[in-house]
């Protein structure tokens, strides 16, 4: 059940520190209050939706908050990954389709793929 945030509530103090520290994870475009939902809250956990006003992808937050520190945000990316990823140029449509007509024309055969990388001259 989502529940609705008024402003100066812990919900909504909650979200706003939350959506300066995230991005979607498809586009990294940022998001606003309107984009996250409060689904539920207990024991200092939290599980929000979240939908990109960008390119609409939807996803699911757990975040764990405890009092009087700020959010710990919990991945399995190393922190040199979440650094890279930060800098990374957002996905556009011409990395879309590259990939749709290379995957279309893959035969399946990595090997062959991969026989230039590994050759040497």
């Amino acid at each position: 059940m989502m529940r609705e945030m008024h402003k100066g509530s812990p919900e909504h103090q909650f979200v706003r520190q939350l959506i300066a520290n995230i991005k979607c994870v498809v586009c990294s475009q940022k998001y606003s209050e309107n984009d996250v939902f409060i689904m539920g809250r207990q024991d200092g956990v939290w599980m929000l939706m979240v939908s990109c006003p960008d390119c609409q992808t939807q996803g699911i937050i757990l975040a764990m908050v405890k009092e009087d520190e700020q959010i710990e945000v919990i991945t399995d990316l190393t922190p040199e990954e979440l650094e890279k990823i930060e800098v990374m140029p957002a996905i556009d449509i011409d990395d879309v389709l590259d990939v749709h007509r290379f995957l279309r024309d893959f035969d399946g055969d990595f090997r062959e793929l991969f026989k230039e990388d590994f050759h040497t001259t």
